[in-house]
């Protein structure tokens, strides 16, 4: 039975790990060809309108937490009818939400051409505009969430990722033969919506031949009671997230923006790569801590800590010593701000390093429906992260904003390591504090020597920098292995056993 739901999360782990992949390199296909068929202004356009968009996720977000903490048990049960009931009531507030969200797309359509200053369109081209970037989030709440969160509950969720990876290169190559044939922005982007409104379609009709879901009718609120605390923890994280872009805004210049935004964009993708072997682990742990499986629990824990710290600082490592060439290189024309600034990537690259090893512990919270009583802990990082940066970036400009985020996720992860060691499957301490110990050393091993290569190694042009950068992932590999290896021999074998059976 473990080997099984095992093997689901290792499924759900590669498959994520192609999906992010895809989508990295489709990311950087469509924008390209859509900028330049249609200039920067649509291009734009088109940015913003999602953007805006996106806004109104935080009125779903961290629902989606709380309903798989609840559906874990009766998943484990088989009980049809409490998972049927669950996801009845899942329905109806996402249909709740997609209604607010017709209202808000009305708005946003009516005056987004007067609030943007769009002059390439005139108002009613504007306004189809909105409408067709919309139709994929419509569809999305009032189809496809609830069966995302099913499926994600059941150790399942290499199916959505394997239907988004269909989805994005479908739409890849849609966009590249619609520009082709001199198609409008318009009649682009509602094709692409059209594409993507097929994900929660095809999620649905999957759902309903693989799940025996009873018809219910509505019944008084009774599982999603931590749905308040699940999304105020939500906005917290958004606040968290968003924060660094925002104090510079408002408290440094657009140039200090730009510098930023460049970093970000690098480190995110590398923390999207790492969090996708995270794929899939939540829905074992809630499996484990619904049968009670307890000494499981704790092995698949430390396996899948160590594995994601092998992978985190391997990655971490190799990013950090090749950011700044790659900068170098990525900003050799514009001469308008100077893009050096190490201190940014380190302080960026040690915030994006914490949050993916403590991304387990964060995991286990959610499996086990702790929202309630860990939203201090939540509400705590944001506060932290905004007071700190507002005083900082006075200060020490970009660093002091991306330092404030660092500490932050810091204390959240240390706040973590002790609610785990009281609550939920009481782990000691001592256990973090050694894998912390000997991830400190294998980083500090790899960047070191890491440097040391960058700097004898030429990198005067991209494919230098791809040769550098594969030589320094291949080092700080060995370097990473070695050390887990003398220090927690038995740890690295058990888990590497695991991940290749």
């Amino acid at each position: 039975m473990l080997d099984t739901r095992f093997g689901r999360a290792k499924k759900n782990i590669a498959v994520s790990l192609v999906c992010q992949l895809v989508t990295l390199l489709c990311g950087l296909i469509v924008p390209r060809v859509l900028l330049a068929a249609f200039g920067s202004e649509l291009y734009g356009a088109t940015t913003s309108i999602t953007q805006f968009l996106s806004y109104i996720a935080l009125l779903e977000g961290g629902i989606g937490g709380v309903a798989r903490s609840v559906l874990y048990k009766p998943l484990a049960d088989s009980d049809h009818e409490s998972v049927s009931r669950i996801m009845a009531e899942i329905k109806v507030f996402f249909r709740v939400i997609g209604c607010i969200f017709l209202g808000y797309v009305l708005i946003i359509a009516c005056g987004f051409k007067q609030i943007s200053g769009l002059e390439a369109l005139d108002w009613m081209t504007s306004f189809l505009l909105v409408g067709a970037i919309s139709l994929s989030t419509f569809g999305q709440y009032f189809i496809g969430i609830s069966n995302a969160v099913l499926l994600q509950a059941a150790q399942r969720s290499y199916i959505t990722n394997f239907i988004n990876i269909l989805a994005t290169l479908i739409n890849a190559v849609a966009v590249c033969i619609l520009v082709r044939l001199d198609c409008g922005i318009v009649t682009v982007k509602l094709v692409s919506s059209l594409i993507f409104f097929l994900r929660p379609v095809a999620m649905w009709l999957y759902v309903r031949r693989k799940f025996r879901l009873a018809s219910v009718r509505r019944r008084k609120e009774t599982y999603l009671t931590q749905k308040w605390s699940g999304l105020g923890q939500h906005i917290a994280f958004y606040l968290h997230s968003n924060t660094d872009v925002v104090i510079l805004t408002l408290f440094a210049d657009l140039y200090s923006v730009a510098v930023y935004a460049v970093y970000n964009m690098i480190v995110s993708h590398i923390q999207s790569l790492v969090t996708s072997f995270t794929s899939g682990m939540e829905a074992l742990f809630g499996d484990m801590l619904a049968r009670k499986e307890y000494d499981d629990l704790h092995k698949a824990f430390g396996n899948y800590e160590t594995i994601l710290s092998l992978v985190s600082v391997i990655l971490f490592g190799t990013m950090l010593t090749m950011i700044l060439p790659f900068i170098r290189l990525y900003t050799a024309d514009i001469t308008d701000v100077d893009y050096h600034a190490p201190a940014l990537a380190l302080f960026l690259t040690a915030s994006a390093l914490l949050y993916c090893l403590r991304s387990p512990y964060h995991a286990l919270v959610i499996a086990a429906g702790h929202f309630r009583q860990t939203q201090a802990a939540a509400y705590g990082e944001a506060a932290v992260n905004v007071l700190l940066s507002i005083v900082l970036v006075h200060f020490w400009g970009l660093p002091g904003v991306a330092f404030a985020t660092m500490l932050a996720t810091a204390l959240r992860f240390g706040y973590y390591v002790f609610y785990l060691s009281k609550h939920i499957f009481f782990r000691k301490k001592v256990l973090f504090l050694r894998r912390f110990l000997i991830n400190l050393l294998a980083m500090s091993a790899s960047v070191a020597a890491g440097m040391a290569v960058s700097r004898v190694l030429p990198i005067d042009h991209y494919a230098h920098w791809a040769i550098c950068a594969c030589v320094n992932c291949l080092l700080i590999g060995m370097i990473t292995l070695a050390v887990n290896f003398v220090f927690c021999r038995r740890e690295l074998t058990d888990a590497l056993k695991k991940y290749r059976k």
